[in-house]
Formats: C-alpha cells, sequence, structure tokens
C-alpha cells in the first residue's frame, strides 16, 4: 500500500466533481467547506484564471462556456479542487455522457493530484414532488463511478421539517411538541417515500446526507460545522485508502478530529 504519509508530502489536492440541477446549494456547501462566503476562483485546463461577476455554480454565469474540466478553488483552502457538473435537470443524455467520460478520463491518471477522488451529489428536498428527478435516478442506475464514492447530499431538509411540523398541527400536537417531532417526522417520510428510490440503483451513493439550516449563516455557526464535520467524515469513511483518507484529513485544515482520527486509523501515529 502506498505510504500514507509519503503521499501526504507530495500531494496537496482532494479533487471534487460537484453535481446537481441548479439551485441545488452546491455554492453553499462549497463555501462551508472551505470556511468561506468568497465566490470560487475559476481556472481552465491550462491553469489560466477566468474571471466572471457570478459563481460559476450559478445558473446566469458562463453559459455557453461551462466546462467540467474547469477547476474551482476557494483561497480560503487552496486544498480543495472542484469540479462543477449541471444541466440534469433538462433530463438529456448529453450532461450524463460528459460526467462518464470525466470519471473515466480521470481514473486513467496516473497522477494521483489529478484523479478525482469523490463526488459530491447535491440533491434538493423543498420540492416534495419533484425532490428527484428521472435525470438524476438515470445517474445512478448508469454511471459506474469505480472507485470514485458518491456522496448524497440532500439540502434544504429544513423545508422538509416545515412540511413535518404542520403536519403534526393539523393533528392535533401543541407549537412545542411539533416543532420537537418535525426533523422526526421528515426523516420518516423520507426514508418512506424517497431515498429508497436512490439506494434501489444499480450504483447506489456510498453515503448519504442531510443537510438543514445552510442557507442562515448567523447564530447558525455551530450547526453548519457539524454538518460539515459529517460530510468530511461520510467521505472519508467511503474512500478506499488510508492514503486518501489522509489526504482528504490534510486539505480539511479545520477538521483536526477527522485529521487524528485517520492519521491513528492509517497507522501513522502509534500509542
Amino acid at each position: 500500500m502506498q505510504n500514507a504519509i509519503e503521499l501526504r508530502s507530495r500531494y496537496q489536492h482532494f479533487r471534487v466533481l460537484v453535481m446537481g440541477k441548479a439551485n441545488a446549494g452546491k455554492t453553499t456547501i462549497l463555501q462551508a467547506v472551505c470556511g468561506t462566503r468568497e465566490k470560487p476562483q475559476i481556472y481552465n485546463q491550462r491553469g489560466r484564471r477566468i474571471r466572471a461577476k457570478d459563481s460559476i455554480l450559478s445558473p446566469t454565469s458562463f453559459r455557453g462556456v461551462h466546462d467540467i474540466e474547469y477547476e474551482l478553488r476557494f483561497s480560503s483552502n487552496p486544498g480543495f479542487v472542484f469540479h462543477d457538473s449541471r444541466g440534469f435537470e433538462a433530463g438529456g443524455t448529453d450532461e450524463l455522457d460528459k460526467v462518464r467520460a470525466f470519471i473515466d478520463s480521470r481514473a486513467a491518471e496516473r497522477s494521483v493530484d489529478k484523479q478525482l477522488h469523490a463526488i459530491w451529489f447535491c440533491l434538493p428536498t423543498d420540492h416534495d414532488a419533484r425532490m428527484i428527478t428521472a435525470a438524476e435516478l438515470d445517474f445512478f442506475e448508469r454511471c459506474d463511478t469505480g472507485k470514485v464514492p458518491v456522496i448524497a447530499i440532500f439540502t434544504k431538509f429544513d423545508s422538509l421539517d416545515g412540511w413535518a411540523y404542520q403536519e403534526l398541527r393539523r393533528e392535533g400536537f401543541k407549537h412545542s411538541e411539533a416543532q420537537e417531532g418535525a426533523p422526526r417526522r421528515a426523516d420518516e417520510h423520507f426514508e418512506r417515500v424517497h431515498l429508497g428510490r436512490i439506494f434501489g440503483q444499480k450504483y447506489p451513493p456510498k453515503k448519504e446526507l442531510r443537510v438543514r439550516n445552510m442557507h442562515e449563516v448567523v447564530g447558525k455557526e455551530e450547526e453548519i460545522n457539524k454538518t460539515v464535520t459529517e460530510l468530511i467524515k461520510k467521505t472519508s469513511d467511503a474512500l478506499d485508502t488510508d492514503a486518501l483518507k489522509l489526504l482528504l484529513a490534510t486539505v480539511q485544515n479545520n477538521n483536526i478530529e477527522v485529521c487524528m482520527e485517520n492519521a491513528v486509523n492509517g497507522g501513522s501515529i502509534t500509542a
């Protein structure tokens, strides 16, 4: 097995493909992971920076010139390199074919630094009737990502909490009771109606995460930090080598707990 400490010293980038329809909360997730509110810096395949008024992750910017090969980086945590894929709400095959070609090409890279390490698929839950589209299900049915783990991130889950609160109130529960019971009711409804649709496909995600209140920054810092820690932990658990686990912990420099845990489990720190 490749020495984890050697890999840590030689490679400093953890590369993630970020997927999901427009307004799925991708920018919010990446900003939280990198501990910033700034917009990402975008670079083309030759390493030249591309400038735009808005983030490439917004639905209105870079139309016509968007490329999955473009790299998105935040100066607050340059160890992460992100690639953005869009268009799954359209339901066509072009975007899926581009994603599959990108994953295959990165798997063929000899350099660990250029390989794709994880996929974060953001799926918003604020519209119950069309929560998971046919195009998104098609990805989990047809796209074999090989050793690259997919983490399904269900964003805007507080919308389901709101629905569950109203349901409980209609059933006669008091405000405080409905407020306390809403998250559990929302989770139960989601698992019963929606979650099995994805995990029943041929290539289901390795892990899933439900994200609440990420759009509210003030007063939600502790909850956001907890969500980031959970996302990094689930991603780390889904990786298939100790070397990559340590690489992720290294670039996520705000998460000392995961870094120490992976170092101990990987054998680079002994009691």
